[in-house]
């Protein structure tokens, strides 16, 4: 999942809205279903993958069939600002 697009988008102090876009055959080799399973999945690797300690909330996920794009948002917050371990990190669903 190397080629992705992120924005972030600053609410308020601490907390950001998070939109990652990727090509769905990079999406697809990795996950089977556009649900929010796979969207916490991905978020979570992402924030592991570049040492971002932000906890998230949530998840929306979006197929664009037309751009061929999986369109991933959530919400993120810093408060605290403490460091995250996501291998614990209990399940959103």
């Amino acid at each position: 999942m190397d080629n992705m697009k992120e924005m972030r988008n600053k609410v308020q102090d601490g907390k950001y809205n998070l939109t990652l876009e990727i090509g769905e055959s990079a999406y697809f080799r990795t996950y089977e279903n556009v649900d929010v399973k796979s969207g916490e999945d991905l978020v979570r690797n992402y924030l592991r993958s570049n040492a971002d300690d932000g906890c998230f909330n949530n998840i929306d996920v979006k197929h664009n069939k037309n751009k061929h794009t999986i369109k991933v948002t959530a919400e993120l917050d810093y408060d605290g600002n403490e460091h995250k371990d996501y291998s614990n990190r209990g399940k959103l669903m």
